[in-house]
């Protein structure tokens, strides 16, 4: 059964994951520094605040960790305001939850700017009953407080609520923590499919056939 749902943004929502490839290497470029090849592998299952605590830390750059992560929002903000698109059919797949009467959560590893900017551009923030970052859970997703503390709000219980995560490292957080988990393709996971696959209770290729997923998760009452 579904009562609620919790949905990662980047790679899930919207087509954010190639700007945020280039975004560590872009920001320590601007303050003089020259990034390493693997930065972007390090930083990927960082939460914003542990990967501007990395930068400051490896690159001895003379700022606090809030002034990393703000010149790293700096770099990637434009784009949400302006033009990271929808992945295929988001808008509708939300509505159907809607006419469902499931509660839809927001849980990111993204800054709150972030997400108000891309998510209100694209038309989508008004679908959700709370938004989470990790910033205000306190703790990236490699703990669950993120998805408890979205549940938490939307009142569900672990039973009813599924979690939809591209990135495996979340998704197995979630699963680990009792969740129910739907993992989505995304380009920037593409080593991880079949882990991914292995380890989600429903793994979707995208969120076109919103009919498949309920007759899915109502089945499994």
């Amino acid at each position: 059964m579904i009562n609620g749902a919790i949905f990662d943004m980047d790679g899930v929502l919207i087509d954010s994951m190639p700007i945020w490839h280039n975004a560590g290497a872009l920001f320590l470029e601007a303050n003089g520094k020259k990034p390493r090849s693997d930065l972007q592998k390090i930083l990927f299952d960082k939460s914003m605040m542990a990967g501007a605590e990395y930068m400051r830390d490896a690159y001895d750059l003379p700022m606090t960790m809030e002034e990393v992560m703000q010149g790293v929002i700096d770099v990637v903000y434009k784009h949400y305001k302006e033009s990271i698109p929808a992945k295929a059919n988001v808008e509708n797949f939300l509505r159907k939850l809607k006419e469902k009467d499931i509660a839809i959560a927001l849980a990111t590893s993204s800054d709150r700017k972030l997400l108000e900017a891309g998510l209100s551009r694209l038309h989508l923030l008004s679908y959700f009953d709370t938004t989470v970052t990790c910033l205000e859970a306190g703790v990236g997703k490699i703990e669950p407080d993120v998805y408890l503390e979205a549940m938490k709000r939307i009142g569900t219980t672990l039973e009813n609520t599924w979690v939809f995560e591209d990135a495996y490292h979340a998704l197995h957080t979630a699963k680990k923590a009792g969740f129910h988990t739907v993992a989505l393709y995304d380009a920037s996971n593409d080593e991880h499919q079949e882990l991914l696959k292995k380890e989600a209770d429903i793994y979707l290729k995208d969120l076109t056939d919103f009919d498949t997923f309920y007759q899915f998760v109502t089945r499994e009452s």
